[in-house]
């Protein structure tokens, strides 16, 4: 049974506990002022902390869950996983706090000379224009577009290479084509100057699509009558789609504009950003798959990771 402790001894315990925990203060330089062994304090700091004397918390300013981050990076061997609060239910709010976070992190990894490769999807968008600097880097984009307009799709690479003061290597054709339009876009010298880029991007940004309610490219594939084509998809990343289990899936071979499952998987860092409600499937898939080594979506999507991992 334990000793009930007084408020003196309280005070003292809980000062060493803060002074070692909170100011990083060594033991023995504690012990000495206090007059005490430094084993003493030692035992001191972990009762302090059992006792509730003093509380270990994150004080991280971004939104981000560290425990289901931990959690998320360990069940599906990620290098990493930001697993991001949202204050909002709709998909708008989780795009703007992906988004917010992606920033961040873009800004805190990008290193001077890489060559960054992006998707033009909308959460990659709302990115850009958080992006306020970054070092010295080529921007390259990854994908065709998969809204109507192909000014709003490439402005993620451009907004990113004027971040970053590099070269920018846009791609203004659709995501989706019938074969004969591919085939005549891909031999045109401005695509191949983008395309002829692909195998030396270090650090891809990838956002997730879930097929077929939340994806662009599902749209731009049904508004051309093509929807048939593709089975059991749930999924996209890239120009690769993905069935439940993140297995590929192949229905639209030589029709799709962007960087090859080959060339994708030869990047050294493969970054995927993506959630809301209508994109669980979809990140679980993305999760299984193996193609990525960093995630970065929110805590429903993870949740739901976890639970069917």
């Amino acid at each position: 049974m334990s000793i009930p402790m007084d408020l003196q001894s309280k005070v003292l315990h809980s000062y060493v506990a803060v002074q070692h925990l909170g100011h990083g203060r060594p033991i023995l330089e504690i012990a000495e002022e206090v007059e005490l062994s430094r084993f003493a304090v030692s035992r001191m700091v972990k009762r302090a902390r059992e006792l509730g004397l003093v509380e270990v918390r994150a004080t991280l300013v971004d939104p981000v869950d560290i425990t289901l981050s931990t959690q998320l990076a360990a069940q599906f061997s990620l290098r990493s996983a930001l697993v991001v609060a949202v204050p909002g239910p709709t998909d708008a709010d989780v795009r703007a706090a992906i988004a917010s976070v992606t920033a961040k992190f873009l800004e805190d990894t990008v290193e001077d000379g890489d060559i960054l490769g992006v998707t033009p999807g909308r959460t990659m968008v709302q990115t850009s224009r958080l992006v306020r600097s970054l070092p010295m880097t080529d921007v390259v984009q990854l994908t065709g577009v998969g809204n109507s307009r192909l000014e709003d799709g490439v402005e993620a690479v451009l907004n990113m290479g004027r971040a970053g003061s590099g070269e920018t290597y846009p791609l203004y054709a659709p995501i989706f084509a019938d074969q004969r339009s591919t085939a005549t876009m891909l031999a045109h010298p401005s695509l191949q100057r983008t395309l002829q880029r692909f195998r030396r991007i270090t650090r891809a940004y990838l956002t997730i699509g879930g097929w077929p309610d939340s994806s662009l490219l599902a749209k731009q594939v049904a508004d051309c009558g093509d929807a048939h084509l593709v089975e059991n998809a749930v999924a996209e990343i890239g120009l690769t789609l993905l069935d439940s289990d993140g297995r590929p899936v192949d229905a639209l071979d030589g029709r799709l504009i962007g960087i090859a499952d080959k060339d994708l998987q030869a990047v050294p860092h493969r970054i995927a950003i993506g959630g809301g409600a209508g994109k669980h499937e979809a990140v679980l898939a993305v999760l299984r798959s193996g193609l990525v080594d960093v995630v970065i979506t929110d805590v429903e999507s993870a949740r739901y990771a976890l639970d069917r991992g």
